[in-house]
């Protein structure tokens, strides 16, 4: 490979260093246009400049957005100058990347283990988390049992009226939360941060700004496996969903007793502790546990902090939910024809899903068809 150091005009790659003013190198960042190169460049990065690859650790990879962007150079990366600034780094590269169209672009990013160490006890990060319901169409006295998870205690839920916990948590939920990049031990990385989860605001060296995460786990259709260390490569861990819901909510849908037993056990303790390659880790946890279920009978004697009960909808309650859905009012008799046990939020989308259905292939009066979704559901014939 060529001179990686020196400055030039490339359309390849190009790297950013973050160095202190004695002129060691801190902080590493590659641009390249596919992972491949941006491997191979690093790594030629930290030949050239006598750094141990076991000095540095990656806390951050894959595609970046880039699109709308002419070239990358030091000039581009204000946010990432500013941010190195505050910790005593200027920002420095090896010349300027034109990008040629490209819509994305592959990303390597790596701090030494020093920087990543002196980082832990000295970023004050803010985080609210609340719960705002305003916008959201519910009865009243759901949302004020419902207002108590914003007490971010564990909770034991009595989901009789089905509600759709997961989604109305991510509907409600308001602020920012500090979450870990990745944790490092003994010279093991476990990767905390997962955009299939987290959906980040900002970033820092070691943690990444997101929305409280909400993670959910359904055991009907969910392996046990996600609450295992998986192994990406030589000593490094994708996080179990406990760690991967740090500062959030776990939403455990009819959990094993055994799982929300030792979870439980987890949160008491504050850590976690674990052998990962033949070396004891202990991490550290926070996240609160959401357990959503018809069977109560399941958990006794696992004690909850918060415990709610989300009853079935009465008739009025129901009536009313349903005309809000179908745009039409409903009549005594009708709510009467329908089944207890579609008198819930998943009832009423089924129900309205079918009456949808009919009113496309029959032209009838919609309190009709809905006469007919209520024989279709109780098992008759409409």
């Amino acid at each position: 490979m060529e001179d990686i150091n020196r400055p030039k005009e490339r359309e390849n790659f190009v790297v950013f260093a973050g160095v202190t003013k004695d002129g060691q190198i801190q902080f590493i960042k590659v641009y390249a246009i596919d992972e491949s190169l941006a491997i191979e460049v690093l790594e030629e990065f930290l030949r050239e400049n006598h750094i141990h690859p076991s000095d540095f650790v990656v806390v951050d990879q894959g595609y970046e957005n880039v699109e709308g962007k002419e070239v990358i150079t030091t000039r581009t990366e204000e946010e990432l100058s500013a941010l190195l600034s505050r910790m005593g780094l200027k920002l420095v590269s090896n010349g300027i990347l034109y990008l040629k169209g490209k819509n994305k672009i592959y990303q390597i990013t790596a701090i030494s283990r020093d920087l990543l160490e002196s980082r832990r006890e000295t970023e004050e990060i803010i985080e609210t988390v609340t719960l705002e319901f305003s916008d959201i169409r519910l009865p009243e006295k759901y949302i004020k049992r419902l207002n108590l998870l914003a007490l971010m205690e564990d909770t034991l839920i009595l989901n009789r009226v089905e509600l759709d916990l997961p989604s109305l948590l991510r509907k409600t939920i308001r602020g920012t939360v500090a979450i870990p990049r990745l944790l490092e031990y003994d010279g093991i990385i476990i990767r905390v941060f997962d955009e299939e989860f987290h959906i980040a605001k900002g970033s820092y060296i070691d943690k990444v700004l997101v929305s409280p995460p909400v993670i959910h786990w359904d055991a009907h259709i969910d392996s046990i496996e996600d609450f295992s260390f998986k192994k990406i490569e030589e000593n490094v861990y994708s996080a179990p969903l406990f760690l991967k819901a740090f500062s959030g909510f776990l939403v455990l849908t009819e959990p094993p007793r055994d799982l929300v037993r030792m979870l439980l056990k987890i949160k008491k303790r504050g850590e976690f502790k674990v052998t990962l390659d033949g070396r004891r880790v202990r991490l550290p946890v926070n996240f609160t546990i959401i357990v959503d279920t018809k069977y109560p009978e399941n958990y006794s004697g696992l004690k909850f902090p918060v415990r709610i009960n989300l009853p079935p909808m009465d008739d009025e309650t129901f009536a009313a939910m349903l005309a809000e859905a179908i745009g039409i009012s409903v009549p005594q008799d009708v709510t009467a024809m329908f089944p207890e046990e579609y008198k819930t939020f998943l009832g009423i989308e089924i129900i309205v899903n079918l009456w949808k259905k009919l009113l496309e292939r029959k032209k009838k009066d919609g309190i009709e068809l809905l006469r007919e979704v209520a024989a279709i559901v109780s098992g008759g014939v409409p």
